[in-house]
């Protein structure tokens, strides 16, 4: 990264927009820093005389009316959000880059808005621009390193490995120590610099004890909320975000409702800033473009394969319509969990599912090697199977390891999809407790039409051509 122009330019704006105070000196030296940017002085200048912040009204004129009106936090906010966005907009990834941007802004608005809530005595400028530098490694490890980043994607597959093993395999690091190594380099400010430092595993404290820790753990708690509402499906947002307010109730004295509350708040705020500031980005587009990031059928599925292509404006992705029909069959049959998977090689792999634990189990699902195992055998036999249980003598030998550790389940059903006789997915659906006789559901007219329908998303192309 050191040896790019572009990340010592970078480190030089961070630097200087995360130092600025409102100091007794009054706000020359901000004002002069801003108006150095003609882009930043127009961008702040359109927000102050916006319809959200009436006491514009249209007749805004100076940065001096700009800091009166939109308050440092935000001013310092905005300008090294266009900071970042000026500096990572230049290559190929530039759209996922841009979304970083927007789940760092949101972070850094719900870590002023806690602070100004449950932390009075503690400095609200300094929490948004922690909350909002959150995600500075993995920002800069896209731009830089985003072959080692596709690399770790592989690894992601090939050694059934979660996103933060594979990163640390791939880059030796993690994102965390990357942006703490990132805030070292540059010399940004001591809260800052402690604020990026990497999780410990310890138990976290009972007590703040002065305003370092403070923004330490208000950003790490900003960090969770944001991952969860921009990386985890929506059916896990409100249950993840209830336990990371359990775990952060007691040391920032936070309340579920307020919490919740300030959520919807900074969401609705940050998509009116970035409206107004014209950003290519939107809060809803960030969240839908990390989500599939995230999701296990990207680390298979390139952006360009027809499984995640959007489709004309209104319809489902390929990938949504797996997941619909999943869903209805999960349902039908009182299944604990269900999910879809691909061939791949020998075995094959998950992508997709729904019901317990799915969006865990999509990341470890996966079955290779020169062993065979029951997935192998169905693979190659091609019709549907029912294990009514792992553990009976006929199928323990062929259950791999990883099955029982990390799925668990004791039954297991496995429903191949094929077109023209050739595989091309497979259902798979389990129960917690052993059955000793498989759904009956899997006969009826309603099965039959709904794995018609998964055979159809899967061969149809972009706009629906097979």
């Amino acid at each position: 990264m050191g040896a790019s122009p572009g990340f010592a330019s970078l480190g030089g704006s961070v630097q200087i927009i995360s130092s600025l105070v409102d100091n007794d000196g009054g706000n020359q030296e901000i004002v002069s820093a801003i108006l150095r940017d003609p882009a930043l002085t127009s961008k702040l200048l359109n927000i102050a005389n916006s319809s959200r912040y009436p006491r514009g009204a249209g007749n805004v004129s100076t940065i001096d009316q700009v800091l009166a009106i939109l308050g440092l936090n935000t001013v310092k906010s905005v300008a090294l959000s266009l900071a970042l966005l000026n500096s990572l907009s230049n290559k190929p990834q530039s759209a996922q880059l841009h979304a970083e941007i927007v789940a760092g802004f949101f972070s850094g608005s719900l870590a002023a808005a806690i602070t100004r809530k449950f932390g009075a005595d503690y400095s609200v400028q300094e929490a948004q621009i922690c909350g909002l530098m959150q995600n500075l490694g993995r920002m800069m490890s896209i731009f830089y390193l985003y072959e080692d980043i596709e690399r770790s994607r592989h690894l992601r597959i090939e050694k059934n490995l979660t996103e933060n093993e594979a990163i640390l395999e791939a880059l030796g690091v993690s994102f965390e120590e990357i942006g703490a190594a990132i805030a070292q380099h540059w010399g940004l400010p001591d809260t800052l610099k402690n604020s990026l430092a990497p999780e410990s595993q310890g138990l976290l404290p009972q007590t703040v004890a002065n305003a370092m820790a403070w923004h330490q753990l208000c950003s790490l708690f900003c960090r969770r909320v944001t991952e969860v509402l921009f990386r985890l499906p929506e059916s896990r947002e409100k249950i993840e975000v209830v336990n990371c307010i359990n775990s952060f109730q007691r040391v920032l004295k936070l309340n579920e409702k307020d919490v919740f509350g300030l959520i919807e708040k900074c969401l609705l705020e940050t998509a009116g800033i970035l409206a107004e500031m014209s950003f290519p980005t939107n809060v809803e587009d960030a969240r839908i473009l990390l989500r599939k990031a995230s999701d296990r059928s990207t680390d298979m599925l390139s952006e360009r394969d027809s499984l995640v292509q959007e489709r004309e404006e209104g319809e489902q992705t390929p990938i949504e319509q797996i997941k619909h029909v999943l869903r209805l069959i999960h349902n039908h049959c009182n299944f604990n969990c269900t999910l879809i998977c691909l061939p791949s090689g020998s075995g094959l792999i998950a992508i997709a599912g729904v019901g317990r634990n799915a969006a865990h189990l999509t990341t470890k699902f996966r079955s290779g090697g020169l062993k065979k195992d029951i997935f192998q055998v169905i693979l190659e036999r091609k019709t549907d199977a029912f294990i009514p249980d792992v553990n009976a003598p006929t199928y323990a030998s062929l259950i791999p390891s990883w099955y029982n550790e990390v799925v668990g389940a004791k039954s297991f059903v496995m429903l191949p999809l094929t077109s023209d006789g050739k595989l091309i997915g497979l259902v798979y659906g389990d129960y917690l407790k052993t059955h000793t006789h498989g759904p009956m559901e899997l006969k009826d007219k309603k099965m039959l039409e709904w794995r018609t329908k998964l055979v159809q998303v899967f061969k149809s192309g972009p706009k629906g051509k097979v």
